[in-house]
C-alpha cells in the first residue's frame, strides 16, 4: 500500500452522506478506512454505526480506457445476485468523480479470509486447505455454467473470436499505454495469434479469477463466501479463466512471478494439473490445450504488470509493488517463453 498520502481523505464527506441518504438506514456517524490502495483498485471499509459496507473505485495514477471499469463490475455483480454464483450485494453506483475522485460503487461487506499469499495460507489445516481447493474449482465451474439469458448477460460480450480479439487488444493498448521498451511483448503476442485453440465454449468469464479474488469461510465449513474483482468480466472462452486461476497458483516452470504461487507448496493444497482434472470432470471440457492458455495468461499478465509498475513511477517510485512489478513483467514474459518452448512452438 501506497504510503504518500492519507487516501481516505479523498473522500468527500458532505457528498458521500447525501449518495448514502435513502440507500443505507440512517447512521449517526462514518469511519472510513482504506482495505486496499496502492496499484490497486482503491477499496475503502465504511463503517456506519457498525454497519459495514464496501466503496471501490479505480486506482491512482493512468489507466487504460477499458480498465478498472467500477460500472462494468457493479452491473455484473447485481446480475449475479441470484444466480447461485456467490458474490457480494452491490447497492448502488455513482458515476461521478466528486464524491471519491473517480466513479465508484458501494457493496455490503462480506466477512472471511483472502488468501493472498503463503502468510494466509498458514490459517489452513490439511483438510481446509483440499476443501478450499475443491470449492475454488468448483465455484469456477459454477460461474460459467450461469444461465446468461436469465441473468441479464446474453448481451456482456463477444464471445466469437474471443482469444484473438483478447491478444490484438491488448496489443493495443500495449502500444498506447506508458511502458518501457520490451519488443518481445509484441513478438510474442505475433507467436499466439498463431496458434490459437478451437474454443469450445462461449461462458460468462471473470477475467481475474484467483485465490487472491475469492473471500473464503474456514468454520463451520470452508466455502467461497464471495467472488470479488469482476472489472474485467465479459463473455469468452472459459479456459482463459482456468488458465488465469492456474497461473497465479503455481509456476508451470519453477519461474516465481507472484508469492500467491507458493500458496500450493503447502500441505494439503492441490497441484495445478489436479485443479485442472477436476475443472474437466466438472465441466465435460478438453484441458489438455491448457498449456496455450497459460502462455497467454502470463504473457496478458505482463502487460498488466508493466502497467501497475508504471502507475507506481507515478504515484509511489519507491514502494516495494513498484519495484516487484518492475521484476515481475519480465519474469511472466520468461515463463510465456518457457511454455511456448515446452509446446514446440520455437522461438
Amino acid at each position: 500500500m501506497s504510503e504518500v498520502r492519507d487516501l481516505s481523505t479523498l473522500i468527500d464527506r458532505e457528498v458521500l452522506d447525501r449518495f448514502l441518504d435513502g440507500k443505507v438506514a440512517p447512521y449517526e456517524s462514518v469511519v472510513v478506512r482504506l482495505l486496499a490502495g496502492g496499484a490497486s483498485n482503491l477499496t475503502y471499509l465504511l463503517n456506519l454505526d457498525g454497519a459495514r459496507y464496501v466503496l471501490r473505485r479505480r486506482p491512482l495514477g493512468h489507466v487504460a480506457p477499458k480498465a478498472h471499469d467500477m460500472l462494468r463490475e457493479f452491473t455484473v455483480l447485481d446480475a449475479l445476485k441470484d444466480s447461485g454464483v456467490p458474490v457480494p450485494k452491490v447497492v448502488a453506483y455513482y458515476p461521478d468523480d466528486d464524491l471519491v475522485g473517480a466513479p465508484c460503487y458501494l457493496m455490503h461487506y462480506t466477512p472471511g479470509i483472502v488468501l493472498h499469499g503463503p502468510a494466509e495460507a498458514e490459517e489452513l489445516d490439511v483438510d481446509q486447505a483440499k476443501a478450499a481447493c475443491i470449492d475454488l474449482v468448483s465455484t469456477l465451474a459454477r460461474v460459467h455454467e450461469v444461465d446468461l439469458e436469465k441473468a441479464g448477460l446474453a448481451q456482456f460480450g463477444r464471445p466469437e473470436g474471443f482469444v484473438e480479439r483478447r491478444i490484438n487488444g491488448w496489443l493495443k493498448q500495449w502500444a498506447n499505454a506508458p511502458k518501457r521498451d520490451i519488443p518481445e511483448v509484441e513478438a510474442i503476442g505475433a507467436q499466439l495469434l498463431s496458434l490459437i485453440p478451437e474454443q469450445q465454449a462461449s461462458t460468462l468469464i471473470h477475467g481475474d479469477y484467483r485465490l487472491g479474488n475469492v473471500i473464503m469461510q474456514l468454520e463451520p465449513k470452508v466455502g467461497i463466501q464471495a467472488i470479488v474483482d469482476w472489472e474485467l468480466s465479459t463473455l469468452g472462452d472459459p479456459l482463459t479463466d482456468l488458465a488465469h486461476m492456474i497461473v497465479y497458483w503455481e509456476s508451470t516452470t519453477g519461474i516465481v512471478c507472484h508469492p500467491a504461487q507458493l500458496i500450493a507448496k503447502r500441505p494439503g493444497f492441490l497441484t495445478g494439473s489436479e485443479l485442472a482434472e477436476r475443472y474437466a470432470q466438472l465441466t465435460g471440457r478438453d484441458v489438455s490445450v491448457l498449456p496455450f492458455y497459460l502462455a497467454f495468461e502470463n504473457w496478458r499478465a505482463a502487460i498488466i504488470r508493466e502497467g501497475i509498475y508504471q502507475r507506481g513511477l507515478e504515484t509511489d517510485p519507491d514502494s516495494e509493488e513498484t519495484l516487484i512489478s518492475r521484476q515481475a513483467v519480465h519474469n511472466h514474459l520468461e515463463e510465456t517463453r518457457a511454455i511456448l518452448d515446452s509446446m514446440g512452438a520455437g522461438r
